[in-house]
């Protein structure tokens, strides 16, 4: 066979594959955070690595928001009323590790917080598979930015002209 004719479906199988890889789950490294406004005690997780999270294309972490509540329902069954959860997320160890060193210092650093500390065997993040509804919203979410981008660049061109216009009439009045 030619390979002309190769060539251009060996084209549209590596993008087919390309499309279809963001659906797959690519691991990242999460620690969780939590605080209570009542006290001062915080909650550090251990790093851990979740092989089953979905990153998407915009590098941000599915259902994040479920991550921390994930936290907060394990924080809530040990007897603390009302934390407040967050979750931090990083494809490569290296990041996670400055982001969590850096958050560790912040509250040791100030003294006025205890810092309780959650092991891997107490409290282990479950991996969070998204809906395709999840991934058709990302896409119309980009849609409509990319919409809006263009929205206001016809806007800001409208503008352009216009006091231009407004500019020539001004300097034909004068010259009148």
């Amino acid at each position: 066979m030619n390979i002309r004719k190769l060539l251009p479906l060996f084209i549209a199988a590596l993008f087919a594959m390309n499309s279809h890889a963001d659906n797959r789950p690519m691991g990242a490294h999460i620690f969780g955070f939590a605080t209570s406004f009542n006290d001062s005690t915080v909650y550090l997780t251990e790093i851990q690595y979740v092989d089953s999270a979905y990153i998407g294309k915009s590098n941000f972490l599915f259902s994040r928001e479920n991550y921390s509540y994930q936290l907060q329902n394990y924080l809530k069954s040990k007897g603390i009323a009302t934390p407040t959860c967050v979750t931090t997320f990083a494809k490569k160890q290296k990041n996670i590790e400055k982001k969590y060193l850096k958050m560790r210092k912040r509250y040791e650093k100030k003294g006025t917080y205890q810092i309780k500390f959650i092991p891997l065997q107490d409290f282990l993040y479950k991996g969070i598979a998204p809906q395709e509804s999840d991934l058709n919203r990302e896409k119309i979410a980009k849609q409509k930015a990319k919409a809006e981008m263009k929205e206001a660049k016809k806007a800001k061109k409208e503008a352009k002209r216009k006091r231009k216009e407004a500019a020539r009439k001004a300097a034909t009045q004068t010259t009148k």
